[in-house]
């Protein structure tokens, strides 16, 4: 890896962050044109509708249902859809197929509000869900009362509290991100480290970015995340500082724009690299089972550690090009081990994979995407595999 407190050149006219094979650092924001890739959060896909429209006419076998699956319950803030669906399912990534037992009268699966009561109809071996009570041994589908609310005030796919931090700061970023990020280069009266409110110049800051009042984070690099299975580099843990703010647009033949220190989460100094501020997107996927057949690894536990457990947030060496998207839900299992059976003279015996958890995927890129440990019985491991759920 090149020294990062080298002096970056700047080219006139190029964005400094334009040619990144894809920036793991602004949540919502893609690598080749800038589009949230998070828009369609609020959508329902054409599979998971169709699978709702299923069980919509059917209802599903109660013996899917969780073993104390309550008759009703009631919506309460802090609520989450992996949460609710846990109480009802036995398998808490079937939601689609929970909304689906009454599409008609939860229609979107995203706009499910504190207040509202969801009711378990139960007849015949079949399961149905509704917001309204079963009436007469028939269930109706019909219009129902149901809290009002803009879509902020509907409830969350999984805690927020747990992913905050990793949805707007810098993660992980690639090689050409880290050659071509804008970089303090200087700061005034010969300090040594940046504090709050103290001013530094930067270089690599360009139009159309470059605007008076815009926000930019902080970082450093601070270690390689490597494909456990090929060993290739995929990029290198990015280590949040703080935030800044462009007080003065760039000036002069080397374009040096002058920033103020807005957040020290750590100390700054030259050298510091600097990535827009990216835009705070609610996290309103539908925790879900992937539509396609996933195979991947644990690349890395978030922090640089090489054990971790429920309620962490992991690293996985695949993204959307494997198919993975927000709200797919993984399962964690470990490599059989190679035990000698002493029945049979010791021979070698291959052990099955011990499943031992699950991950909610929450941010998701071309090769690598980013899912938070929801329950585990075993301590996850780099390397571990993450698969589709059975």
């Amino acid at each position: 890896m090149r020294d990062l407190t080298k002096e970056h050149q700047a080219v006139p006219g190029r964005r400094p962050h334009a040619f990144a094979r894809w920036i793991l650092c602004a949540a919502g924001i893609t690598a080749a044109t800038g589009a949230p890739v998070h828009a369609a959060d609020l959508a329902v896909t054409p599979a998971q509708r169709a699978r709702a429209g299923v069980t919509a006419q059917q209802g599903i076998p109660a013996t899917d249902l969780a073993t104390d699956a309550p008759s009703q319950y009631v919506v309460r803030g802090g609520d989450t859809l992996w949460g609710i669906s846990g109480r009802f399912l036995r398998q808490p990534w079937r939601w689609p197929e929970l909304w689906g037992m009454n599409q008609q009268q939860i229609r979107n699966p995203h706009l499910i509000y504190p207040g509202q009561v969801l009711y378990l109809i139960q007849r015949d071996g079949r399961a149905w869900l509704s917001t309204a009570p079963d009436a007469g041994g028939t269930v109706r589908l019909t219009p129902a009362v149901r809290s009002e609310g803009g879509p902020g005030g509907a409830i969350a796919s999984i805690s927020a509290k747990d992913i905050e931090p990793f949805l707007i700061r810098p993660l992980v970023v690639d090689q050409g991100t880290l050659e071509t990020s804008a970089r303090i280069v200087a700061l005034p009266e010969s300090r040594v480290y940046l504090a709050m409110g103290d001013s530094a110049y930067v270089r690599g800051i360009a139009p159309p970015d470059a605007v008076v009042g815009s926000d930019w984070q902080a970082f450093k690099p601070v270690r390689p995340v490597k494909d456990p299975v090929s060993g290739r580099v995929l990029g290198y843990e990015a280590e949040y500082q703080g935030n800044v703010r462009v007080s003065r647009p760039p000036e002069g033949f080397d374009a040096v724009t002058t920033v103020k220190v807005t957040q020290a989460h750590q100390e700054m100094a030259a050298g510091t690299l600097l990535l827009p501020q990216p835009a705070r997107e609610p996290v309103r996927y539908v925790p879900r089972a992937p539509d396609v057949a996933i195979d991947g690894r644990i690349a890395a536990v978030y922090g640089g550690v090489q054990f971790g457990g429920a309620k962490q947030v992991v690293v996985l060496n695949i993204g959307t090009a494997a198919g993975l998207e927000p709200g797919h839900v993984l399962a964690l299992s470990r490599a059989g081990q190679v035990v000698p059976d002493r029945t049979d003279g010791n021979r070698a015996v291959l052990l099955p994979d011990e499943r031992y958890g699950l991950a909610f995927v929450f941010r998701v890129f071309p090769g690598v995407a980013y899912a938070l440990v929801t329950d585990a019985s075993n301590a996850i491991e780099v390397g571990d595999r993450v698969t589709s759920p059975r």
